[in-house]
């Protein structure tokens, strides 16, 4: 891990939503009673893997959906019949989840030391700003970017030069925080800064191209930063 403190060269953050920002404690819960068993990684991956689908193909589709196609597979490979109920179940704790303790706190000190902060999300658009709002830190984020605005997914490189494009700064000046080492490495590759955010005890980061931070709560990325 690269332990160089003086490596922001802007005041912008962008932090990843889902697991970074928001805790998926009561979707993992859901998930695994619905299943009678620990399926939340099972259907994770699949989530993962029909994104990097729609990606490559350039056939682009919703993130709900996409949740939703994961949650159908689960049923058919388990014999678990799943209806409308369940799926809308599913789409309302998506949009519902709460912040993480240690994360209003922590945009709020980094506003105040003049931190211009970046939602950067696989949700759709509509989903973030239910998901931000919910959780009451929609007015801490400076701008909000969906992924849907680009018609490809995290950890596509295309996202992140985007992104840096959009606020007009160079990638070397881009901060990416999040909780997903495909998301970190993915902002590594297009030649960001990255946090890596241990949210779990078995959340591990073995990838290649270290990040330049790791930490294991949002509150330590102030530490970093004023070092």
């Amino acid at each position: 891990m690269n332990n160089n403190t003086n490596i922001l060269e802007s005041k912008i953050l962008f932090f990843d939503i889902n697991e970074t920002i928001l805790d998926i404690t009561s979707l993992k819960s859901f998930l695994n009673e619905y299943f009678n068993e620990n399926i939340y990684d099972l259907w994770f991956s699949k989530l993962l893997h029909y994104s990097l689908v729609a990606t490559a193909t350039g056939k682009f589709r919703n993130f709900l959906l996409l949740a939703t196609d994961a949650l159908n597979c689960i049923s058919v490979l388990k014999g678990i019949p799943i209806d409308k109920g369940v799926i809308e179940k599913l789409c309302f704790i998506l949009s519902t989840l709460p912040a993480y303790s240690d994360v209003e706190n922590t945009l709020k000190s980094l506003k105040e030391k003049g931190f211009y902060l970046v939602a950067l999300s696989n949700s759709s658009k509509k989903l973030l700003e239910k998901q931000l709002v919910n959780a009451n830190i929609n007015q801490l984020f400076d701008i909000k970017i969906s992924v849907e605005d680009y018609g490809i997914y995290k950890p596509h490189l295309s996202v992140y030069s985007k992104a840096a494009t959009l606020l007009n700064v160079s990638p070397q000046s881009c901060m990416l925080i999040a909780a997903h080492d495909w998301n970190v490495y993915g902002a590594l590759c297009a030649g960001w800064k990255a946090t890596f955010v241990k949210r779990s005890l078995h959340s591990q980061y073995i990838l290649s191209i270290k990040p330049n931070w790791e930490i294991t709560n949002l509150e330590m990325i102030i530490e970093k930063i004023c070092q």
